[in-house]
């Protein structure tokens, strides 16, 4: 206790440190708090802003791929093209033959076609060849009757009409002779390809081609029976449906290739637009088709209210009872430079609509309006009161003024 003793300058210090490290802390969490509220602010503005300046709706990219089919059965050989390749006009897809060259023969209650016809042209070009050897005795018959009927003139035993009608019956003759072996002719050519047609046909070691024989592709080129799909159109491969040697049915998928014209492939942005927000979209809308946060471009509408889509379970709101949308197809616009993987069919993309600039665009030209009774109604250019009956058009006019609004 002798020791103790009490400073007053050392208290006031410490009580002024304290106070110094609270008004520290309370301006942090000032600054703290106040920028947590201006954060806050700023996210509820831009919200607030977007909704009111935008309208965005959910969509799709659409798009055709052209799949390759043949119209018969065929056995493919090889497959020349793999996913991903360049195609243009001109290339070899793949490789087949058809295969009812291997199962036309397969019945033992009937003959291969090839056959048949090949013994209908033997037997008709026998046939023709006899009626040839009867035309030539009958041409050599006349000479010799001719012969005789000049030594009867000159002798006085006859005159020059026996002889003229012998004359006539001969050239008769030698025309039809001359026709005769023309048909031989052309059976013979028509004989010889059904020849080729059966040696094809056949397996000189065990007879006819058997179906294990498809897979021989050097006999089958050897045979002339391998045919070629031939590309006609640019673009790229996207699947293969086959593989190499295995039987295709008729109307089965082979190849998928996508277009590089987008005409082609009737390419097209559908949006799904609930009916209360139809009136932020009207037939000369201009919208900015969001991808991902890299890449967007442009569309127009190209039509409104083609169907209706029921919306996907991913893009319902879970107390929104709307599950049927409106369809309005839109037409991506020309002139821009964007990534060819976005135009891929099924893409999700979202679609903004500028409120205040379609407003503005859109003051001329509003919704197609259709009359119940007269018809399609013609759009004008002001928004002037008019008559009705100035505005609507004869029922027989409906269909060409709809012409002239495409037009237009």
């Amino acid at each position: 206790m002798r020791d103790f003793s009490f400073s007053t300058e050392d208290r006031q210090n410490d009580i002024e440190n304290i106070l110094k490290e609270r008004k520290k802390k309370i301006a942090t969490q000032q600054i703290v708090f106040t920028i947590l509220l201006l954060f806050i602010l700023i996210i509820i503005g831009l919200w607030i802003g977007k909704n009111i300046l935008y309208t965005e709706f959910d969509g799709y990219i659409n798009s055709d791929l052209n799949t390759l089919r043949h119209a018969d059965d065929i056995y493919v050989l090889e497959v020349n093209k793999k996913v991903g390749d360049f195609v243009v006009p001109g290339d070899t897809l793949f490789s087949y033959v058809y295969s009812h060259i291997f199962y036309s023969h397969e019945s033992t209650d009937s003959e291969p076609t090839v056959v048949v016809q090949n013994r209908n042209m033997r037997v008709d070009y026998g046939l023709a060849r006899q009626d040839l050897e009867v035309l030539k005795v009958r041409v050599k018959e006349l000479k010799k009757q001719l012969e005789t009927e000049d030594h009867n003139i000159r002798f006085g035993l006859s005159d020059n009409l026996k002889k003229m009608k012998l004359e006539q019956e001969l050239a008769e003759a030698e025309e039809q002779y001359n026709a005769q072996r023309r048909k031989l002719g052309v059976l013979w050519n028509a004989l010889s390809q059904t020849k080729q047609a059966v040696k094809k046909a056949y397996n000189h070691e065990s007879g006819f081609l058997q179906v294990q024989d498809m897979r021989n592709v050097e006999m089958m080129k050897e045979l002339n029976l391998v045919r070629y799909s031939i590309a006609v159109d640019s673009g790229i491969v996207t699947k293969i449906y086959v593989p190499e040697l295995i039987l295709v049915l008729r109307g089965e998928p082979i190849i998928s290739m996508q277009s590089f014209d987008l005409h082609r492939n009737n390419l097209s942005v559908v949006t799904y637009v609930m009916p209360r927000e139809m009136k932020h979209i009207n037939r000369n809308t201009q919208a900015e088709v969001i991808v991902n946060d890299e890449v967007s471009f442009t569309a127009s509408v190209l039509m409104l209210g083609t169907r209706t889509e029921e919306i996907p379970g991913e893009l319902r709101s879970t107390l929104s009872r709307d599950h049927t949308a409106v369809i309005v197809v839109m037409g991506v616009d020309t002139g821009q430079v964007i990534p060819f993987w976005t135009l891929v069919k099924n893409i999700p993309v979202r679609i903004r609509i500028n409120n205040f600039k379609s407003q503005v665009e859109n003051d001329d030209v509003d919704y197609m309006m259709f009359h119940t009774t007269h018809g399609l109604i013609r759009p004008q250019k002001n928004k002037q009161t008019i008559e009705q009956d100035s505005i609507i058009e004869p029922i027989d006019t409906v269909v060409n003024d709809t012409l002239l609004i495409l037009k237009e």
